[in-house]
């Protein structure tokens, strides 16, 4: 695997960052796109523009296959058991909200409890916390150990006789943690609890077997696999699918509506209300079709070798502090500098062209945890190299001799 060729088909390297060239540390947050997923936004609009699902006409219907299209790939790259069992969304966050909504209207009961973990991005506790206001449903979580992981046992000690769902992260954007979600699914599914995985990080970084995975819903945010923003995917097994109500109302959703009566339409048009974002869908089947060119096996391999490196290179920088050592962990390094602000460490940073995020990453409870108000993180993608994480290295160093460090 060439990394060197790989960067070449992103065209956002070949601009200067503050007369430097850029080292692009964070993925996490969001993903650099591939010339292929950049073209086939401006051929759709340029060549092949029209709504789905609406008019019989060529470009609709040309339209529509292309759309339909995308959702195949999307099925078979997770193995899904059925095609209709993806949805389409605004984002990750939406596919959240959708689940907790929906099960919020028709499944949980007041007293019944939710379980998270301290790991969580807002996206999958907000919703929840929406249910714990309007329902009175009880919220509890399951505590990280000292390596900044949720392990088996401690999910089954958080169980309680009341607990109806277990929701969480499949890889942690803060501490990198990879939890082990088929455990947790056996186990949850074994006390007749449904389980729901944010699956924002770890859909550009695992491999996804929906069917071996087992888990009844998981939420995937385009943008940070390489593919468009304003997209998001959620797998859900058909029989909730089925079984829940719509999430939003509108044109497309329905089967037939009159003045006392509206029916809804089969899935997955039950779930897509109103004219979808067609050019992200139609752009994102080339975001699959690029990490399938490469192998999710040589993406996992890797961003491992990076993360192992970074690792070694940071553990050895005087003051820095790494947040976490999980024995299972995806392509994040998190990181303080002792008397240095993130914010400012993120800004320095920027001046010699390295990109890295600063703050909470949407996860205020871990940093509470944590005892910290922000930290600064670097994660990697396909395009990065060593040299990346030693530039990384060599601007911290900056960073410090600016604060006598």
């Amino acid at each position: 695997m060439n990394i060197d060729l790989i960067k070449k088909e992103f065209p956002i390297f070949d601009e200067k960052i503050q007369n430097n060239d850029l080292v692009y540390l964070d993925s996490a947050n969001s993903s650099q796109k591939p010339k292929i997923v950049v073209d086939r936004i401006n051929e759709f609009y340029t060549k092949q523009f029209s709504n789905v699902g609406r008019s019989v006409h060529y470009l609709a219907v040309a339209a529509t296959n292309l759309y339909e299209n995308t959702r195949i790939s999307v099925q078979k790259y997770i193995n899904a058991k059925d095609k209709n069992e993806i949805v389409f969304t605004k984002g990750a966050t939406e596919a959240l909200n959708l689940v907790a909504n929906t099960l919020g209207q028709s499944y949980l009961k007041e007293g019944d409890e939710i379980l998270i973990t301290e790991l969580e991005h807002h996206s999958n506790y907000v919703p929840w916390h929406f249910l714990r206001k309007s329902k009175n449903i009880k919220i509890n979580f399951a505590e990280i150990n000292e390596e900044g992981e949720i392990t088996l046992e401690e999910i089954e000690n958080k169980i309680t006789p009341k607990t109806k769902l277990i929701s969480i992260t499949h890889l942690s954007n803060v501490t990198g943690a990879i939890l082990p979600v088929k455990e947790i699914a056996q186990l949850a599914h074994s006390k007749g609890i449904i389980i729901v995985v944010d699956g924002c990080q770890g859909a550009p970084h695992l491999k996804l077997d929906m069917q071996d995975l087992d888990c009844d819903f998981y939420a995937i945010s385009c943008h940070k696999m390489y593919g468009p923003t304003g997209l998001g995917v959620l797998y859900g097994k058909k029989k909730w699918l089925e079984e829940l109500p719509p999430y939003q109302g509108g044109g497309g959703m329905i089967n037939e509506v009159k003045k006392d009566r509206i029916s809804y339409g089969e899935l997955p048009n039950k779930y897509e209300a109103g004219t979808m974002a067609t050019a992200q869908v139609i752009a994102f089947d080339q975001s699959i079709k690029f990490l399938e060119s490469i192998g999710i096996e040589n993406v996992m391999k890797h961003e491992a070798d990076l993360v192992e490196y970074g690792q070694e290179l940071l553990q050895k920088n005087n003051s820095v502090k790494l947040i976490g050592n999980p024995k299972n962990k995806g392509g994040v390094l998190s990181f303080t500098i002792e008397g240095v602000h993130p914010h400012d460490i993120a800004t320095i940073l920027d001046e010699d062209g390295v990109a890295i995020r600063a703050g909470h990453h949407c996860c205020q409870i871990l940093h509470d945890k944590l005892n910290i108000p922000a930290s600064a993180r670097a994660s990697v993608g396909i395009y990065n190299t060593k040299e990346d994480l030693d530039q990384l290295n060599q601007s911290i160093n900056n960073c410090k001799k600016i604060f006598n460090l």
